[in-house]
């Protein structure tokens, strides 16, 4: 198997783009749309969803840059869904779109799209497999920009990403312990401007390549992978290609704890930069001290230092903890279906529930309903997830939690990320997409909802970060950036179909070199109604 643009062979060099080498995969998505029409046809487990709604909201702004004035948006928005499950498919896809009306402050009318697909396609029983994804959002080109978190706020750091993904996969198992997988995962990214946004990243290629065996007797367990990821940014000259084979042996020490030994060798060509290649060693560690806890983690020695990746859950019955930290090398696409960033609160959610709610899917509906009622915004604010040229160092640690009482609920968030050019920049690049490689991004956020009534909640949010360069005084790089995002407001539920909300939000960004920060306050009013 190997990517659609792959001419080169697997261990090698940069494959060549051409417009031909991509149709096969456009037959790909084709016979998963015609499987999709044929499994609706015929399958019990389809449901569909239709949704409409309406926003006003009147921005009053202030401070440097804000040029256009106060002024009314108006958002309207349409979105249809459909979610089920047949004999060889599984398809869960939401599409909508969001067309805003501004009157002054500037900005001219626009629309905003947004797309959440994911499909898989068993292509031939229990051994060929087809994934498929699509995700279309609004983000932010630079973390070094103003970052509102409504799309009513106008800012011309913000555009609109669109990532595409198409993996065929072979799996399957060769002896009574011992399972194979192949995968070749080929992730477009394309974007578009938003609003009066003057800058956009360009288009880029993204190719995973993953083979893996794995086997498992009594307490011990084995697994070797090969990996190669090339990447092209979409600049002339800019690719690079990383390979790496992987063999890891564990040993289940008790119930509880089972740890590991890693070792491997890699082949590392980054564009204008030399190539790597070396060795490289670590251990790893499994450990489930209660049923509501675990603790998993690795650590490898490579020639740009440590690669590591720790996790922590724990729950109890109406909390749920997530703690994380990693390091490792990472490129655009890896990070693109991450934009632009964020927890998904159902998650936690679900692991809060789970001891009242065992079985998944009566889990799923009660997590969804909670949203729906008590008004949290869905997503946990983090690190924004933004283009880069080249292949980064990117480390990363994160502490989220949710709380989920009788009256209050709280989501609360904390985060870091560094990155770190491992080659020198390309030329002929905006400064906007190229400066914030070697930056530190730090923040924290927390959500409160406090129900007033069966159907009527007060929501309030705080949201901080800030972006600096990396290795020391920002003050005299001249260089840093400040958000803040906050609201209150109240959300109601009129009938079982139809919800409205409307509150006060405020925005306020303090960039380095603009001569003092710029503020908007906005009221809104919102309802929405699901068919």
């Amino acid at each position: 198997m190997c990517g659609c643009r792959l001419s080169g062979s697997a261990s090698g060099d940069a494959p060549r783009l051409t417009a031909r080498s991509c149709a096969p995969w456009r037959i790909v998505v084709v016979a998963i749309g015609c499987a999709a029409l044929s499994e609706a046809a015929r399958a019990e487990k389809w449901t569909t969803s239709a949704s409409v709604g309406a926003t006003e909201t009147y921005n009053h702004s202030s401070g440097a840059g804000q040029s256009g004035g106060d002024g009314f948006v108006t958002s309207l928005t349409a979105g249809a869904g459909i979610n089920g499950e047949g004999a060889r498919l599984k398809l869960r896809a939401n599409v909508s779109g969001t067309e805003l009306f501004y009157a002054g402050q500037g900005q001219g009318d626009t629309f905003a799209p947004s797309v959440n697909l994911a499909a898989n396609l068993e292509a031939i029983e229990r051994f060929f497999f087809v994934d498929a994804f699509a995700v279309v959002t609004q983000t932010f080109i630079s973390p070094f920009g103003a970052q509102p978190s409504n799309l009513a706020t106008p800012s011309n750091n913000r555009y609109t990403a669109q990532t595409y993904d198409i993996s065929p996969y072979i799996q399957g198992v060769i002896a009574p312990n011992t399972s194979y997988s192949l995968r070749d995962d080929n992730i477009w990214t394309r974007s578009s401007t938003f609003g009066d946004s003057s800058a956009k990243p360009p288009g880029t290629y993204g190719n995973n390549l993953t083979g893996q065996t794995s086997s498992s007797v009594g307490l011990w367990s084995w697994s070797l992978d090969y990996n190669r990821q090339y990447y092209e940014n979409g600049i002339t000259g800019g690719a690079s290609t990383l390979q790496v084979a992987r063999g890891i042996v564990s040993y289940k020490v008790d119930p509880q704890v089972s740890l590991s030994l890693r070792g491997g060798y890699e082949y590392d060509k980054f564009s204008q930069a030399p190539t790597q290649q070396g060795s490289f060693y670590g251990a790893g560690l499994s450990w489930r001290p209660a049923e509501r806890t675990s603790v998993d983690g690795f650590w490898e020695h490579h020639f740009y230092g440590s690669e590591y990746s720790a996790q922590l859950t724990h729950r109890l019955p109406n909390v749920a903890l997530s703690a994380s930290a990693s390091q490792g090398l990472s490129n655009f696409p890896q990070l693109a279906f991450q934009i632009p960033g964020g927890v998904p609160l159902a998650q936690l959610l679900d692991a809060a529930f789970r001891t009242r709610i065992p079985d998944p899917a009566e889990r799923a509906q009660a997590v969804a309903q909670f949203l729906a009622q008590s008004g949290l915004p869905p997503v946990l604010p983090s690190s924004l997830n933004f283009y880069t040229t080249q292949t980064t160092l990117q480390q990363t640690e994160s502490l989220s939690a949710v709380w989920v009482g009788a009256l209050n609920s709280i989501g609360f968030t904390v985060f870091r990320t560094k990155s770190e050019s491992i080659v020198g920049t390309l030329p002929g690049l905006p400064d906007a997409l190229q400066f914030a490689a070697n930056s530190t991004q730090t923040g924290c956020a927390v959500n409160f909802s406090h129900r007033l009534s069966g159907f009527t909640n007060l929501v309030a949010g705080v949201g901080y970060t800030r972006t600096a360069p990396n290795g020391g005084d920002d003050s005299g790089n001249n260089a840093r950036t400040s958000n803040v995002n906050t609201f209150v407001g109240l959300s109601t539920q009129f009938t079982p179909k139809t919800s409205g909300s409307v509150g006060l939000s405020y925005f306020v960004a303090d960039i380095a070199g603009t001569n003092g920060n710029s503020s908007t306050v906005s009221a809104y009013a919102s309802i929405s109604h699901t068919f």
